[in-house]
């Protein structure tokens, strides 16, 4: 095969278009022998083209001229061997639906089906910005995903495997970072052999052209592969193209490359640019709100000629539900606010320029609006006490922009203490300036962008403090309780220690035949053991109960009072006195004192 430069590519699209648009039919010359080929087109459907009508309509007409010519060349594709596949790309990948593993050998019914899947893509260009498909592959361009999908239609024992790359974009999907795609294409394909990936770029903007041009013959691959029939060797030299129809031809020129089948690149067929009846808005901005978003559009430029405008018509789509229109009436007014949308659902607005009784062409927002309401109120904070100031928080509240906190000293009549926090990550705040020893109850609020929730429950009463007794109230009465108890403690061990220190005890002699020891203290007795039937006493023991025979209280001085039946009389250390003992009868007894310990009282007959 004989290489044809850019040039001379589109030379040759010119006079085939000219063929087709006069009747005539150019046949393509048909290899002497099938050569097997797997070929995967890969389309891309991000932001960037989508949202461009004029040139994405003019590829289209490539894509479809490319089509018609496969139904023109549906014989020589029969003979042919190749495999096709469609893959549409922007955040992710994925398969053009029925329109992958085309066998075309030998099979008019999938060369037929071939040309209708390239009329589908091109369908979905021209249709723009497509909901449904945003939903599945976002708005982003990620080559890692159309690489790997791509990867999944070209089998390992492929002859001659290639991946067309059709895009206009930098690759820029969030979580993908660009440091990737060279080793993903590496991981893909550095290892076979042969293999081709053919990036056709459209670089429409002069500013953009240059880092796409550069990425893209980073990626570009021809190893290998093998010359078709006619021999000549295989290239790519240039990977991005100035208009829509050089892009669109491209893509037939590589499809040719590829499959030595298809000999005849397509011809893209210009799209001519509408007359302006009436005006696009540039651009629209849209700002959710809950339940509802606020659109705003730019002026239209003045051209002259132009209908004048009357009115502007804004509706908001999600999915495939009926459009909700925006109801402010006949208006000028760049801006409008559509309401009754469901807060949470991906919501696609769109202006129109109305004149007169003629709606211009819609113009979708640069962004997808979702609606959200007030966030939900927080949980009971949790709050615990500083020097003159609170420490407090609550769960984390997911999509808020800020935490208020208010705190009440008057079991919430007022709430002057407050504290504000932004992070999304730790909802913690001091609220200071508070008064030591007064119990504060607080509360919390959560905001977003549309407003502030509820209040949350209140939380526990808690009292600043700036010293054990102001934290702890109980502390003081439980420390006057405590120190009651030392001081009743020492009483009791200074009268132990005074009881245990040394003291005298008492010695009684009874009727000259009796000696008692009546022991310590100040006041002890004795009590008369009698014969049970005599009556006759046989022994003094020692008795310090009030019900003792006889009492004896030992006073300073010697002295000592003694209390028998009879009443009470004094007696001196030494001296005899008589007592009456509780039979009537009556007894001598001598008292001494004496200032030693001795063992414990016993009685001593003699």
């Amino acid at each position: 095969m004989i290489r044809i430069g850019p040039a001379a590519r589109i030379v040759i699209a010119i006079v085939v278009a000219s063929m087709l648009s006069s009747g005539g039919l150019a046949t393509p010359t048909r290899a002497a022998a099938p050569d097997k080929s797997d070929v995967v087109l890969v389309f891309d459907f991000s932001a960037s083209i989508v949202q461009d009508k004029v040139n994405r309509g003019r590829f289209a007409s490539a894509l479809e001229g490319i089509a018609n010519r496969v139904d023109e060349t549906s014989a020589d594709l029969v003979a042919g061997d190749m495999t096709a596949s469609l893959v549409q790309f922007a955040g992710t990948a994925i398969d053009t639906p029925g329109c992958v593993d085309l066998h075309l050998l030998n099979s008019p019914e999938t060369v037929a089906k071939f040309a209708d899947c390239l009329r589908v893509v091109a369908g979905a260009y021209r249709k723009g910005l497509d909901p449904k498909l945003i939903k599945k592959i976002g708005v982003d361009t990620n080559y890692v995903a159309a690489m790997e999908q791509a990867a999944n239609h070209l089998p390992a024992d492929a002859v001659r495997p290639a991946m067309i790359l059709f895009t206009d974009g930098k690759h820029d999907v969030k979580g993908v970072p660009v440091s990737q795609v060279q080793p993903t294409r590496d991981r893909l394909f550095a290892s076979r052999t042969p293999f081709a990936l053919l990036p056709v770029g459209m670089g429409l903007d002069p500013k953009e052209r240059g880092p796409l041009e550069a990425g893209l013959q980073n990626l570009r691959i021809t190893r290998d592969m093998p010359p078709c029939v006619s021999g000549a060797t295989f290239d790519w030299p240039q990977v991005v193209f100035e208009t829509a129809q050089e892009a669109g031809n491209a893509v037939a020129v590589a499809l040719q490359d590829a499959s030595c089948t298809f000999t005849v690149a397509a011809t893209a067929v210009p799209e001519p640019t509408p007359a302006l009846a009436v005006p696009v808005v540039p651009s629209v901005v849209v700002t959710p709100g809950d339940g509802q978003v606020s659109v705003q559009w730019t002026p239209v430029p003045s051209v002259a000629g132009a209908p004048p405008i009357t009115d502007y018509k804004v509706r908001c789509r999600a999915g495939d539900a009926a459009p909700i229109e925006s109801t402010e009436g006949v208006s000028l007014d760049r801006t409008t606010v559509v309401t009754g949308l469901a807060n949470g659902s991906p919501y696609i607005c769109e202006v129109a320029v109305v004149s007169g009784t003629t709606v211009g062409p819609w113009k979708a927002a640069d962004s997808i609006a979702i609606p959200v309401g007030l966030p939900p109120a927080p949980g009971k904070p949790s709050v615990s006490a500083l020097d003159q100031a609170l420490q407090i928080s609550v769960a984390p509240v997911p999509g808020i922009t800020k935490l208020h906190y208010e705190c009440s000293g008057d079991n919430g009549t007022t709430w002057p203490a407050v504290a504000d926090v932004a992070s999304k990550d730790d909802p913690t705040a001091q609220v200071r300036d508070l008064t030591n020893g007064v119990n504060y109850v607080c509360r919390a609020f959560a905001a977003n962008t549309i407003g502030t929730s509820d209040a949350s429950p209140i939380s526990d009463a808690v009292r600043p403090c700036g010293s054990s007794f102001d934290c702890n109230p109980i502390l003081a009465p439980a420390l006057g309780v405590l120190g009651i108890a030392l001081v009743v403690g020492l009483v009791l061990v200074g009268l132990a220690l005074l009881r245990s220190r040394r003291r005298g005890y008492v010695l009684a002699v009874v009727d000259v035949v009796y000696t008692a020891n009546l022991g310590y203290g100040s006041r002890v007795g004795m009590e008369f053991v009698r014969d049970p039937a005599s009556k006759r006493v046989t022994e003094v023991v020692a008795d310090k109960t009030k019900t003792a025979e006889i009492r004896i209280h030992r006073m300073s001085g010697g002295r000592f009072e003694v209390r028998d039946h009879h009443g009470r009389s004094m007696a001196m250390d030494g001296v005899p006195i008589v007592v009456t003992d509780a039979l009537g009868a009556r007894h001598e007894v001598v008292l001494r004192a004496f200032n030693t310990n001795a063992a414990s009282p016993v009685a001593t007959r003699h």
